[in-house]
């Protein structure tokens, strides 16, 4: 069953358990103060801006793999 969503916002809301069990990985590693919108935006632009058809359950793989010091580097040197 493929479930699609109508917007990003919709995508971001499905994802977001996901996205909070990633902060709070973050927090008990050392890095404090990485919202979940910022790992969002590391990811839409750096493993899923040229994906096409990603799957939820991709999505979510890709959220809990995603690497804790690359993560924190990209907000280091791009938001901040």
């Amino acid at each position: 069953m493929e479930i699609e969503f109508s917007s990003l916002k919709d995508l971001y809301n499905r994802l977001e358990p996901a996205l909070a069990s990633k902060v709070d990985e973050l927090k008990k590693n050392g890095y404090h103060n990485i919202s979940k919108e910022e790992i969002w935006i590391y990811l839409i632009k750096n493993r899923w801006m040229e994906s096409q058809d990603l799957l939820l359950h991709q999505m979510v793989s890709d959220i809990f793999n995603a690497s804790n010091e690359e993560i924190y580097q990209y907000i280091m040197s791009n938001n901040r």
